[in-house]
């Protein structure tokens, strides 16, 4: 299955509006003013390690500023879980960034710089250093050694809604990355109706929404699609309420076939665990049905290329 988290947050930050909008919202307000916002491009490059892209997401981001180049590298962090080890994570894919840059332009003799960013919204306060200095023992015997290096926080996990801030889709994505891991996202959810009912009245809004719902239903338990039809239906206009039913009738269908292949594998399991199929036999069978249920749960929104790919259309 790829990941749903990976998912919605490629689908709303690589649309440059809306990463502008970010950006400018909750950067420093000392370096949002030093970028030339006009400039900004967005790469498909990615850094995270296959193993840990369940975890992790990143996306590359040039600017200019002061006619200098400028990247912003930023990493979401998916799970629940604060990483102490995040300051030696993040210096890793700016070392990777560096060197593919140094591949692409041989002739330039400095590098540009990197302005490394963390979006958190897991369960838990990020509460361990943004510093790389504070993962040194005894830091003063290596000090003229040690890279002088700390990342943006951007931790959305105890964040109310009065502190969201940025255009109707940034406010939206915010506020159900907010509250997608709490019990009480029914109530999230309530809040965030006004800003899908204002989405939808825009060219290309439903099709965000359509990526909002599914990506609800991935991942939370705290309410049911019917819940969630039921409200829509009610807030959206007259000619948006045929295209949430059929929403919601896609939804519901590839429910009841993930429900399918899931219990499959799950079979195949229990089967292989006991001794009545052969191990290599029920490995090949599961992963049919694993890359079957990828195939029916989404698509990848991210492909290789180079720092020059065309921006993706703002919604």
């Amino acid at each position: 299955m790829k990941n749903p988290h990976d998912r919605i947050f490629k689908e709303t930050l690589t649309r440059r509006e809306n990463a502008v909008s970010f950006f400018r919202e909750y950067l420093p307000g000392e370096i949002v003013s030093k970028l030339d916002w006009r400039t900004l491009k967005i790469s498909k490059e990615t850094f995270v390690e296959p193993e840990l892209r369940e975890r992790f997401s990143d996306i590359v981001y040039e600017i200019r500023a002061k006619g200098r180049r400028v990247f912003v590298y930023l990493l979401m962090e998916h799970q629940s879980t604060v990483d102490p080890w995040m300051p030696l994570r993040l210096l890793g894919y700016m070392l990777r960034l560096w060197e593919l840059w140094r591949k692409q332009n041989p002739d330039e003799k400095k590098l540009p710089g990197i302005i490394p960013v963390l979006f958190y919204h897991g369960k838990d306060e990020w509460d361990v250093s943004v510093d790389f200095r504070d993962l040194i023992k005894s830091p003063e015997l290596t000090e003229e050694f040690v890279p002088g290096f700390k990342y943006l926080l951007r931790d959305f996990s105890q964040s109310g809604n009065e502190d969201i801030r940025g255009t109707v889709l940034i406010r939206l994505f915010l506020s159900m990355m907010n509250g997608i891991f709490s019990p009480r996202f029914g109530g999230i959810f309530d809040r965030m109706i006004p800003l899908l009912a204002e989405l939808s009245r825009k060219e290309t809004g439903m099709e965000y929404i359509e990526t909002v719902l599914r990506y609800i239903c991935h991942t939370s338990d705290a309410l049911s699609w019917k819940d969630m039809e039921t409200k829509l239906i009610q807030a959206f206009d007259e000619d948006r309420k045929g295209d949430i039913m059929t929403i919601a009738d896609e939804l519901r269908m590839e429910g009841e076939i993930r429900g399918e292949i899931r219990g499959e594998i799950k079979m195949c399991r229990e089967l292989m665990e006991k001794g009545f199929i052969h191990r290599e036999v029920a490995e090949q069978k599961i992963a049919e049905l694993s890359k079957k249920l990828e195939e029916i749960t989404g698509v990848q929104i991210m492909s290789a290329g180079g720092f020059d790919a065309p921006d993706r259309a703002s919604a």
